[in-house]
């Protein structure tokens, strides 16, 4: 072949290959630009410290892993640990469905403007990894705007619509800012049952109070309410009793009441005082009546409830009122009689 004529065709292979490689690279502006928008994910999870999420109201939540693997809610209390669970599996399983049409992405960035949820996220040690914008769903709720911003990157202008590997659905709601939503709502939990006393005191019917003391092994007493020793019981169902305290828990802490309902409440006599003493501390159950709500009726469907079928009020001494499920609550209403006839 000519090597005149040859020397265009090679330099048109060279240059070809050339751009070939400038956009495929790492280090092109366009593949730059795309990762800076997209790399949301954080693969391993486990090296998550700490999550802050605050909205554009000012509300704010700070949750940081501890020693043992559990999580606190703004340094005060145990954090629920579904909720902390679905951010992680979040974090991890997050890609980008589509992007947003380039004649769109002026709105959304408008509209997250007013209406996103911003999302720290730590490692262990305190250094921050990056940061998620939090938006709206989409039109058909299967899909989530979000911006994404990272140390190497800056924050990008670019939203994506995000989704979740095995979920279909809005990813916004799993950031919520309301701390009590994000309380534990665990009491007590004792799988092995490693209680050493119980307490269970009716103040308005202090012959049905009684106390039980655990020795260990099948060594169980029963005292009466004013701590006398009972001398015969069915062990067997004092037994069976005591496995309602392998788990006790909340419904929530939205109790619809003010704050003035609320102390009047606390205010008046529990129907029923349990504490539960093990080797490394004790916890104080107050339960109080609930009033029925206005359409709710006795078992015969025909005489209106006085007193709430479905709900008790229940405080720890944290002090703050919460709602529980009656159905879980009734059964520790057990009186002395109730083991002893």
């Amino acid at each position: 072949m000519n090597m005149k004529k040859s020397l265009p065709l090679l330099f048109l292979v060279v240059i070809v290959a050339a751009l070939a490689w400038y956009f495929s690279s790492d280090r092109s502006p366009l593949s730059t630009s795309v990762k800076a928008n997209t790399n949301f994910e954080i693969k391993d999870t486990s090296e998550i410290g700490k999550i802050f999420i605050v909205d554009l109201n000012g509300r704010s939540i700070n949750l940081k892993r501890q020693e043992n693997e559990s999580w606190t809610v703004n340094g005060k209390y145990t954090a629920r640990e579904d909720a902390v669970q679905t951010l992680l599996k979040t974090f991890k399983n997050i890609y980008v469905q589509r992007p947003v049409p380039k004649e769109a992405q002026g709105e959304v960035n408008k509209v997250m403007a007013g209406a996103s949820k911003k999302v720290e996220i730590y490692n262990r040690e305190g250094e921050w990894l990056k940061t998620w914008y939090v938006g709206h769903a989409t039109m058909d709720k299967k899909g989530t705007y979000m911006l994404l911003e990272t140390p190497e990157y800056g924050k990008a202008t670019e939203p994506f619509i995000m989704d979740m590997k095995g979920f279909i659905g809005m990813l916004n709601t799993r950031f919520f800012t309301d701390e009590d939503e994000w309380r534990s709502v665990g009491i007590v939990r004792y799988p092995n049952m490693n209680i050493e006393k119980l307490e269970v005191d009716y103040p308005s019917h202090p012959e049905q109070s009684f106390k039980v003391e655990l020795g260990g092994g099948n060594s169980i007493f029963l005292y009466n309410g004013e701590g006398e020793r009972v001398a015969n019981y069915d062990t067997l169902l004092l037994k069976d009793y005591l496995l309602n305290y392998k788990v006790v828990s909340f419904e929530n802490y939205r109790t619809g009441l003010s704050e003035f309902q609320t102390d009047s409440v606390m205010n008046t006599s529990p129907y029923q005082i349990i504490t539960i003493t093990d080797p490394n501390k004790k916890t104080t159950i107050n339960v109080w009546p609930k009033k029925a709500p206005p359409d709710q009726m006795e078992m015969d469907n025909e005489t209106p409830a006085v007193v709430d079928r479905e709900r008790v009020y229940v405080a720890t001494q944290e002090g703050q009122l919460a709602l529980a499920q009656r159905f879980m609550y009734d059964k520790f209403r057990a009186p002395l009689q109730a083991f002893t006839e």
